[in-house]
């Protein structure tokens, strides 16, 4: 094999593994998506139809929706009346108290519960 024919068959190697890359980086950057607040919704409505409920994840879909469509009320904020702030306030607290009940949750099913109830008695001594 001649030394040009060399070169062709290694640019034409080198232009297939740089397609390759690129295309490795495009997969790369789209990574998937985190469901949308109606896809939340559609979730929370399914375990609010469901005879047993699972707990943490009707919490879950409550904070996602929560965070979501707080993050989008905050954006807007420039002209707010006092009223829409004690509002988004109202909304920031049930978004910590969200957070802790997910939190008392998983503590909860670590020592063992299966599907702990968020309204059962306090387990704190």
């Amino acid at each position: 094999m001649s030394r040009y024919q060399q070169l062709v068959n290694e640019s034409s190697n080198n232009s297939q593994q740089q397609q390759q890359q690129q295309q490795k980086e495009q997969q790369c950057q789209r990574l998937p998506q985190s469901p949308s607040v109606g896809y939340h919704l559609y979730l929370y409505r399914e375990q609010l139809a469901r005879r047993n409920v699972e707990y943490m994840r009707l919490s879950k879909a409550k904070y996602f929706i929560t965070e979501t469509l707080l993050a989008k009320t905050v954006r807007n904020l420039k002209g707010a009346t006092v009223d829409e702030l004690k509002t988004v306030n109202n909304q920031i607290v049930f978004k910590h108290k969200l957070r802790h009940q997910i939190h008392r949750l998983r503590t909860l099913k670590s020592l063992g519960y299966r599907n702990p109830n968020p309204n059962m008695e306090s387990t704190e001594l």
